[in-house]
């Protein structure tokens, strides 16, 4: 007989890591048990909640050396704005950075510079490096896979 499982992809802890039952009377009563508690949280709980799960996936998302979709790091300064109900243009005044730029940037199309890392690290509470971080993990995957047949180094062939 199979079983009827439901895989939740974020895992119990948001993090992608484990597959949860959403059918088990334990998942049940943890997901009331949340539901309770956060209708009694305020509105910047909740927020603070919302941008912290984000930070979290984040983090994920660099940890993972297999990933097969590249997340442009202005994906997340789009989900951060939508979450905090901010939009894109006044977002963009507020720093000082030019409209036209900042849906480039969060369309993938041009990457976060250390000027909007440290701006989006100073207004969401997450480190900078952690923006210029997944630019990086992004262009050495691009990098990997429109270069074929690379030479393996080695340092032992090296030495030779």
């Amino acid at each position: 007989m199979k079983k009827n499982k439901v895989i939740n992809e974020g895992g119990i802890n948001g993090l992608g890591e484990s597959l949860v039952n959403q059918n088990s009377s334990a998942f049940k009563a943890l997901k009331s048990i949340i539901i309770a508690r956060s209708q009694g949280q305020t509105k910047a709980k909740k927020i603070e909640s919302e941008l912290l799960s984000l930070r979290f996936q984040m983090e994920s998302y660099l940890s993972k050396s297999d990933e097969d979709t590249i997340i442009p790091a202005g994906r997340f300064i789009e989900q951060l704005l939508e979450k905090v109900g901010v939009s894109k243009k006044r977002f963009s005044d507020y720093i000082g950075y030019d409209y036209s730029n900042l849906i480039s940037v969060l369309k993938g199309r041009r990457k976060v510079n250390p000027d909007l890392a440290m701006k989006a690290g100073k207004i969401f509470g997450i480190e900078p490096a952690i923006w210029l971080h997944i630019e990086s993990k992004n262009e050495l995957f691009t990098y990997r896979d429109k270069k074929p047949g690379d030479h393996e180094y080695s340092l032992l062939e090296l030495m030779k």
